[in-house]
């Protein structure tokens, strides 16, 4: 899918009635919005042309002009994707009767959670994140639910090179180490709505508490991404049902392993001998099937 719509259906649910119509007919009518002037769209979707200006700025562009040739370089990039255009491969929990017609969904919604998210990440945040990570004294992930398991994980991770780095599952444990942070510390929030009241309320400390604050949330504006300094986004199609947050959990790990592997990149004479160190001991209680 288009970048330029990716990134609109994303934000849909966040727009006012205005933005929802030039979205609608963003959506709808694709070539139209490639083809018609700006005076001419205004006049078609019967919204302002400082309207069409605004929302094309509210997806992260200059103005029309920019997003035609961001979506005219997408159409390119459409043109010679090998991957068969399948409508069904993105959904949420539909009724099926096999086995291996699940197992194709599930395994199709994670492809595309991961192809879309890559196709959304700002690599200028992730720079940001990363140095961030590597200046702090604490690292403190911070998730509730699905985005709790997903702080878990970092936290293993970044343990692994030798970081100070703290997850909890228990909120009163989370506003507890959230009220200790300072300003050199890293407070990294991940909440895929970025509307999630717990996790509001962490951001909502840690800003107080001076901490540089991570958040990893979906495109768009949200209220968690008010409160950061630095603003990871994920893209997952999560529909009515949810799915247990499957598409959500997936891209989340993804953009974790990025960071990890990004910080370990970067100093990896210095974390060397704490990953050698994890293997050895960990290594020592997998059973020998010789």
């Amino acid at each position: 899918m288009s970048n330029v719509l990716l990134k609109t259906k994303e934000i849909y649910n966040d727009l006012n009635q205005t933005e929802k119509i030039i979205a609608t007919y963003l959506l709808d009518n694709t070539n139209n919005v490639l083809n018609l002037s700006i005076k001419e769209l205004s006049i078609r979707s019967g919204v302002s042309q400082a309207a069409w200006v605004r929302f094309c700025k509210t997806l992260g562009f200059t103005g029309l002009k920019d997003l035609k040739k961001e979506l005219i370089n997408d159409e390119i990039g459409d043109r010679f994707d090998p991957s068969p255009d399948n409508g069904d491969k993105y959904s949420d929990i539909k009724y099926a009767s096999e086995a291996s017609t699940i197992a194709e969904r599930v395994c199709r919604n994670n492809i595309q959670a991961i192809e879309s998210t890559l196709s959304i990440v700002d690599f200028e945040q992730i720079d940001k994140a990363v140095e961030a990570i590597m200046k702090a004294k604490r690292i403190v992930f911070f998730g509730t639910g699905a985005s709790g398991v997903v702080a878990t994980d970092a936290q293993f991770k970044f343990m692994r090179i030798g970081k100070n780095a703290i997850s909890y599952c228990d909120h009163h444990m989370q506003m507890t180490v959230a009220s200790t942070l300072t300003k050199d510390d890293v407070a990294f929030i991940i909440s895929y709505s970025g509307a999630t009241r717990e996790m509001i309320e962490i951001s909502n400390i840690a800003q107080n508490s001076g901490a540089v604050i991570i958040a990893m949330t979906k495109y768009g504006k949200n209220v968690i991404n008010q409160c950061a300094d630095i603003i990871l986004h994920t893209s997952a199609t999560e529909i009515v049902k949810r799915s247990g947050a499957m598409g959500s959990r997936i891209a989340q790990l993804t953009v974790i392993d990025i960071l990890f592997t990004c910080v370990a990149n970067r100093s990896y004479d210095d974390i060397e001998k704490s990953l050698n160190n994890s293997y050895k001991y960990t290594s020592k209680h997998k059973v020998d099937n010789k």
